[in-house]
């Protein structure tokens, strides 16, 4: 095991570079809850999972790292990435996935307007003669509607 105080610098640094992935990820989850508003129990849910992401990330770099060996050094590193990330590039990140995001609907939205233009100018010239078979196709139905209904007056008549 190498333990050299370049080594272990190595290592801190990797924990604020998880640290920063981590604060990214916190991000991208705050952005989904912006969009879909979950009920409490969805939000009880997506918080586990989200620290279930949060851990795997962190035991990931630990792991890749340095073999697992967990330092003080090592927390303070993924704190201080965190912390980096929310004072910093959040305030420049968040908005700009926000937008991003915006836009991107909007272009689905108009994509979508687009495609479904020749099948609704369709549905509204075939609309009126459509309306004309339905009620053509009911004809025979309500007719033998009609002679059940009839059916016992006429059989008594004989």
């Amino acid at each position: 095991m190498d333990t050299t105080i370049k080594m272990q610098f190595y290592i801190f640094l990797t924990s604020i570079y998880g640290g920063l992935i981590a604060g990214f990820a916190y991000d991208l989850y705050r952005i989904s809850r912006y969009y879909f508003k979950p009920k409490h129990i969805a939000t009880l849910i997506e918080d586990f999972l989200f620290w279930i992401g949060i851990t795997l990330i962190f035991f990931y770099i630990i792991h890749e790292s340095n073999w697992g060996e967990i330092r003080g050094y090592v927390f303070l590193g993924f704190f201080a990435g965190g912390i980096m990330y929310l004072k910093l590039l959040s305030k420049l990140l968040f908005p700009i996935l926000k937008r991003l995001l915006d836009s991107l609907g909007l272009l689905l939205r108009k994509t979508f307007k687009v495609i479904a233009f020749p099948f609704k100018s369709i549905k509204k010239t075939l609309s009126p003669g459509m309306r004309r078979l339905k009620r053509l196709r009911q004809i025979p139905r309500e007719a033998l509607g009609e002679i059940k209904k009839y059916k016992t007056i006429i059989s008594k008549k004989k």
